[in-house]
């Protein structure tokens, strides 16, 4: 086990890293401080041997985004709220760049930031209480180029731009509907998390993080180029894991893949 603080920590098993928010009281609410320490979890899980990270938070609440407390204090402090939206910033994006695969797991309230944490993993799982919502025109706030283009990406602009001007609050059912869920967990939502790893496990990791550069570069990252995007397509032709892809196929038999 490794902790950041006391609210997020992560361990690692069966080349699986889980990242949990854990703080109930507030509902998962973020201040900077663990916007901090989930970026400093994502830089220690890099250097790890893992190939997937599940993000989760608590029973009824992935995060309910901002904390209020600590708002009122960035309020009064311009050049700290400059700070901390930097901070978010950072995060969503080391998360959206990770060269793993990532899931979020949900349940119960997903809104604002937590969204936005959500939104830049490449898997959401949720339980059928879950619910989902970004309010900043309710709040007289903009969301950044960033965290629009994440959400634009995931439902398309027609419903991204329902959810940005009205603040609607979308139940499970709709949010699967509209995309914002890749899967909907009727009753267990560790074993239908079981069954999504068991399923990434049987890939490459390799393939999937060459995948996750194309798919950065046509959603538009600022940081992914086409001629990364194409050294990802023609590297893989030349890996070990495209041999033994290749092997595996001709031969009828599942892949062992390094």
């Amino acid at each position: 086990m490794q902790a950041s603080n006391e609210v997020v920590r992560w361990q690692l098993a069966a080349r699986v890293a889980r990242l949990k928010i854990d703080r109930p009281a507030k509902r998962n609410a973020l201040a900077n401080v663990h916007w901090a320490a989930i970026e400093r979890c994502l830089a220690e899980i890099h250097a790890s041997d893992a190939r997937l990270i599940v993000l989760e938070g608590v029973r009824g609440a992935f995060s309910a985004g901002a904390d209020i407390d600590e708002l009122g204090e960035l309020l009064a402090n311009p050049p700290a709220f400059a700070a901390n939206n930097a901070q978010v910033q950072r995060t969503q994006l080391a998360l959206q760049r990770s060269p793993l695969t990532t899931v979020a797991v949900i349940d119960g309230v997903c809104v604002g930031g937590g969204l936005g944490l959500a939104l830049a993993c490449d898997f959401r799982l949720g339980s059928a209480r879950s619910r989902f919502g970004l309010s900043p025109a309710k709040l007289g706030l903009v969301y950044s180029p960033e965290d629009s283009r994440r959400l634009v990406n995931t439902v398309g602009l027609a419903r991204a731009r329902e959810m940005l001007l009205t603040g609607c609050l979308l139940p499970a059912a709709t949010a699967l509907d509209w995309g914002l869920l890749n899967r909907m967990a009727d009753d267990d939502l560790g074993a239908a998390l079981l069954t999504l790893l068991d399923e990434l496990a049987s890939g490459s990791a390799a393939a999937r993080a060459g995948i996750k550069q194309v798919l950065a570069y046509l959603g538009g990252d600022a940081q992914a180029d086409r001629a990364a995007a194409t050294a990802a397509f023609n590297d893989a032709f030349a890996s070990a894991d495209f041999a033994e892809g290749a092997a595996a196929f001709l031969a009828k038999r599942p892949p062992n893949f390094q």
